[in-house]
């Protein structure tokens, strides 16, 4: 392993430490002073976790390449939802600062981060060292169904305990319209499958070391640990979900923790397999 590639690898731990330090204070301290500060730490440190992971496995031009697909079709499909009810459905935007056409800055940003790791983990789980056509194909749809996953178990929480959407039309047992999901689906695979026909000639020469790949597993891992570790202290509130139903803010949590177990406990699973059981198959060959 290179200079360049080592201190890569302990900057990258470093930020993962961070990070999970302020995802277990967050998630303990709901409604204190604290919860805003751990938040703050928190989505600085998974930032510039992505940022430095994209440079580790890509060249510059490839890293700035990522970027600017997943922020023009997260933010165009966001907007354009916004505006006419697709892909999403209508929805509107709480989340306080800066916005434009009605999407905050902050959503395009955690689409691009969420993306990320699921891009790696999709690389991870189907492999494509042997069949790069298959890949250019299978990685996309993998990577979407891991992305829709986790919006599976968030966006209940999102928009009815922690108040930061909410639907035109809600539906469903927890209020959240299978349109939102279409749109998931949709939004991510189009962001994938643009990446995917272009990223392959800026990949590094050599193949990443095996830390580097295990990285977003732990984070996917720790972002389900939040979801879990918040339920602890969900209170006794109660959501208004449509026709006037009220459902109680630990019974919505009550569901997505399970959810997070056989959706994103089953993504970690299936990776750390990957990544342990056959070391010839961890390396992803340029």
């Amino acid at each position: 392993m290179s200079t360049r590639a080592h201190w890569q690898v302990l900057s990258g731990w470093f930020l993962i430490a961070v990070w999970l330090a302020a995802t277990v204070a967050g998630a303990l301290s709901t409604g204190s002073s604290v919860q805003a500060v751990a938040q703050a730490i928190y989505g600085g440190a998974l930032t510039l976790f992505v940022v430095l992971h994209t440079l580790t496995l890509y060249r510059p031009a490839g890293a700035a390449a990522y970027f600017v697909v997943a922020l023009a079709v997260s933010f165009g499909l966001e907007a354009c939802s916004v505006a006419t009810g697709f892909p999403f459905g209508f929805y509107v935007h709480h989340m306080e600062g800066p916005r434009a056409l009605g999407v905050p800055f902050t959503v395009v940003a955690a689409w691009v981060i969420l993306a990320w790791l699921a891009w790696i983990l999709a690389r991870v789980i189907v492999g494509d060292d042997r069949n790069r056509r298959l890949s250019v194909v299978a990685t996309p749809v993998v990577a979407t169904l891991i992305l829709g996953g986790y919006d599976l178990v968030i966006d209940p929480i999102g928009a009815y305990v922690r108040g930061l959407f909410s639907y035109g039309s809600p539906n469903g047992a927890l209020g959240v319209p299978l349109s939102n999901f279409f749109g998931w689906v949709l939004t991510g695979w189009v962001l994938f499958q643009a990446f995917a026909l272009v990223e392959r000639r800026w990949r590094r020469d050599s193949a990443p070391a095996r830390s580097t790949l295990v990285m977003p597993v732990v984070v996917w891992l720790g972002l389900a640990l939040q979801v879990n570790l918040e339920m602890l202290r969900v209170g006794d509130g109660v959501a208004t979900i449509q026709g006037g139903r009220s459902v109680p803010f630990a019974d919505i949590y009550a569901t997505c923790v399970a959810t997070t177990w056989f959706t994103m406990g089953l993504v970690v699973a299936i990776a750390v397999v990957r990544l342990y059981a056959d070391q010839s198959r961890t390396k992803l060959n340029g």
